[in-house]
């Protein structure tokens, strides 16, 4: 019989991977009855947990990492149990999805077919497809609750605070080399993304006069750390998309003070463009420019992303209209990724660092068509919102719109099965279409002169 150190010894040399195993079993027993019930109060701590953690979001190898694979596994088999049980109650809506991102994700399946990196392009599509499921729970919830500000604000204000915290306690994890928070990210870049998100979230938050004693605090501590993250992609997302908000609410306005502010703006921008022109004889985009640079801090090479750009632009010239196939060509240094990497001086990379290129590289200008026929057709429902009931949701979807394309600029988050960006967008794909596809009784009421069933209630 070995002694009871030499047991400890054993457990102890298994190191971290049998915690995690100890842990998984534990909540592959207890969780799921109680997570089945309570999706709303679970569902995006998980998410966002995963998609923060350094190795639990994007990582450089094709396949992703076996934590990886089961936590996020073990997400979708939950939204697979939710869904299935939702089915069995005849008050529960089904959740319905545009026939565009369907055949996106067709298209995508089968560019499959000719990438170099098979296995690695199909579990990357397993990822992807996944968050149909958490999109389809995430819908139904906000559906219900009447609001999908309402089921990720929480989680949001949770996890900044965390990293607040991380910050406080152990500023030299939290800060990078140059002075840059990234909390308990890998990259200050994905901090900022998320605070960006925050900061969206909240702003809106405060336009819908939720709990302004509340959402007034938060926003202010999101846009400090969003500028303490130092992304100026991130920065100028979250500026523009609002600014774009605040336009739009006062042209709307009933109130002639609003529409006056819009036409004051609009008026003095169009003669300080006018002064300049005439005074330096081009356009102020370059000093714009140059001026954006210096506040955040920048140089004109993006941190070296325009040589990774050309080195990208010329890979896409061997495969333009079809790509190398999903998820086929970041799989670490192997490959032609790898060819491209070693002639970096900075890295290596995990992405192209502009999400429109990476979309091109991998599935090609007619996957980019798709997929702007997919934004486009998003773009044209949250309009379709836009009218005194539904404002609100109106006002986030835009925001989260307009901030998306702006942020795949200078970074990727197009198609990107773990990224926090592209998932939030999914969920917001499919809420929106489902709420322009409500038919008007159920858009005042959607259980009037009934009792909320015990499915609808929490799916």
């Amino acid at each position: 019989m070995p002694s009871l150190q030499l047991v400890f010894q054993i457990v102890a040399g298994l190191g971290p991977y049998f915690l995690i195993a100890i842990l998984l079993a534990a909540l592959v027993g207890i969780f799921p009855p109680w997570g089945v019930e309570n999706p709303r109060k679970w569902l995006f701590l998980y998410i966002i947990g995963l998609a923060l953690l350094p190795f639990g979001g994007n990582d450089p190898s094709g396949g992703g990492s076996l934590y990886k694979q089961i936590t996020w596994g073990l997400l979708y088999v939950l939204c697979t149990v939710m869904i299935a049980r939702s089915r069995k109650d005849s008050e529960s809506r089904d959740t319905k999805f545009p026939i565009e991102l369907l055949i996106l994700y067709a298209f995508l399946l089968a560019t499959i077919i000719w990438s170099e990196y098979k296995v690695s392009s199909f579990k990357r599509y397993l990822l992807l497809v996944g968050l149909l499921l958490i999109a389809t729970i995430s819908s139904r919830i906000s559906l219900h609750s009447r609001s999908f500000a309402s089921i990720i604000d929480k989680p949001l204000a949770f996890f900044m605070f965390c990293g607040v915290a991380v910050a406080a306690i152990s500023p030299r994890i939290a800060f990078d080399s140059d002075g840059a928070l990234q909390a308990f990210t890998s990259h200050k870049n994905t901090w900022g993304q998320f605070m960006c998100l925050c900061s969206i979230v909240f702003f809106n938050n405060v336009l819908a006069r939720n709990n302004r004693t509340l959402n007034i605090p938060l926003l202010a501590a999101s846009l400090i750390v969003l500028y303490l993250s130092k992304s100026a992609t991130s920065m100028l997302a979250f500026s523009f998309s609002s600014c774009c908000l605040l336009l739009i609410h006062g042209l709307s306005s009933k109130n002639m003070a609003g529409k006056l502010a819009v036409l004051i703006v609009v008026l003095t921008s169009s003669v300080a463009t006018l002064v300049y022109s005439i005074a330096h004889g081009n356009l102020p985009f370059d000093a714009l420019t140059e001026m954006v640079f210096k506040v955040t801090d920048k140089s004109t090479t993006l941190t070296g992303r325009t040589f990774l750009w050309q080195l990208m632009a010329a890979e896409i010239k061997y495969h333009p209209w079809l790509g190398t196939g999903f998820g086929g060509f970041w799989v670490g240094l192997e490959g032609a990724a790898g060819v491209l990497v070693r002639r970096l001086d900075w890295g290596p990379p995990t992405q192209a660092h502009s999400g429109y290129i990476d979309v091109v590289n991998e599935v090609g200008f007619a996957g980019l068509a798709m997929l702007c026929i997919v934004l486009l057709s998003h773009f044209y429902r949250i309009f379709a919102l836009y009218n005194a009931e539904n404002r609100q949701h109106f006002s986030l979807h835009f925001s989260i719109f307009t901030s998306f394309l702006i942020i795949n600029y200078a970074e990727s988050s197009f198609i990107q099965g773990t990224n926090i960006w592209w998932i939030i967008v999914t969920c917001s794909i499919v809420e929106v279409y489902n709420r322009t596809q409500e038919p008007q009784s159920n858009k005042t009421n959607p259980i009037k002169g009934k009792k909320a069933s015990k499915s609808l209630e929490y799916i």
